[in-house]
């Protein structure tokens, strides 16, 4: 019997086949915004939320590390001089190897945040416009001096050593505040720290508005994202501004909506558990030896470094 099977059924073929590889789409800048922004609240929500207790930092009481992060931003805020800030800075750094965080993401974004507010905005202070002092790098020579308005322009424009002085005393101020505080919330679950608010003196009603503030922030940065990517994932070809404007505005009542029944939802979720207005501290753990050993230790040491 002749057999009449096409040919091309009977050709053998590799099941394992090579995906040509091709460049993955590049984001534009409002994708790249939301995700970035996201993953950020996301990963201080997840690190502080699941913050082990198997190191020391992480055991040391709620209440005690909020005293300690008052007593040092006022120590830190107190000290004027650039080596002992960076003996303090040197001293959070060990605290960070102590809590075996991630040194490298944390530290990437303290010294984000202080390169911007300690060095880029008050980069200015250091030229002899505005901190006078002997001046160890010319940038601009005149002629003679000028009068500017209610300024005085002197003949030659540089940084001085004054300056450079105030310049890193600031930075190393804000990098230390920043560190001192990271340090407390990557090693500090949030409802404990609120909790600890308590010792200022700080309303019961208050604290429960700022709890529910924080856990909405993730869960309307989650909506925004997920509405973003759903409508761009709908629209294909250019639109016209107008359309994009109409969009957006829906996009926005409806995320207020949503946000007014999450937060109707949970205040009756918490009347069902007994919410009374109150916040409870029946899961609080009670303050040990070694909470007073490090309080006493800090501030013996703070008044150590004020003063010497």
């Amino acid at each position: 019997m002749e057999n009449k099977i096409p040919s091309y059924l009977l050709q053998t073929f590799n099941d394992q086949y090579e995906v040509p590889k091709s460049k993955g789409a590049r984001l534009s800048f409002p994708d790249k915004t939301i995700m970035n922004s996201a993953a950020a609240l996301k990963s201080i929500y997840v690190q502080a939320e699941n913050a082990s207790t198997g190191n020391y930092i992480q055991r040391l009481h709620p209440r005690v590390k909020l005293i300690l992060l008052i007593y040092s931003v006022i120590v830190i805020s107190i000290v004027n001089r650039p080596g002992t800030q960076l003996i303090i800075s040197v001293f959070i750094f060990s605290l960070f190897l102590i809590a075996r965080l991630k040194i490298f993401d944390v530290y990437k974004k303290i010294f984000f945040l202080a390169t911007l507010f300690g060095i880029i905005i008050v980069f200015p202070a250091s030229l002899n416009i505005i901190t006078p002092g002997k001046i160890i790098f010319t940038i601009i020579t005149f002629n003679k001096p000028m009068h500017f308005l209610i300024y005085n322009i002197p003949q030659h424009i540089g940084f001085t050593e004054n300056g450079f002085k105030v310049v890193s005393l600031i930075f190393l101020r804000i990098l230390n505040s920043i560190s001192i505080a990271m340090l407390v919330i990557f090693t500090t679950s949030f409802p404990a720290f609120i909790k600890s608010l308590r010792i200022l003196g700080i309303p019961d009603t208050f604290l429960m508005i700022i709890s529910l503030a924080y856990k909405y922030i993730f869960i309307l940065s989650r909506a925004i994202e997920e509405t973003y990517f759903a409508l761009k994932s709908r629209l294909s070809g250019n639109v016209g501004n107008r359309r994009i404007r109409e969009l957006i505005s829906v996009r926005i009542f409806f995320i207020f909506k949503k946000s007014m029944l999450i937060y109707d939802s949970t205040y009756l979720a918490m009347v069902s558990r007994g919410y009374q207005g109150k916040v409870l501290f029946h899961s609080q753990k009670k303050l040990t030896a070694i909470d007073f050993i490090t309080l006493i230790v800090i501030v013996v040491s703070g008044i150590l470094i004020i003063y010497l």
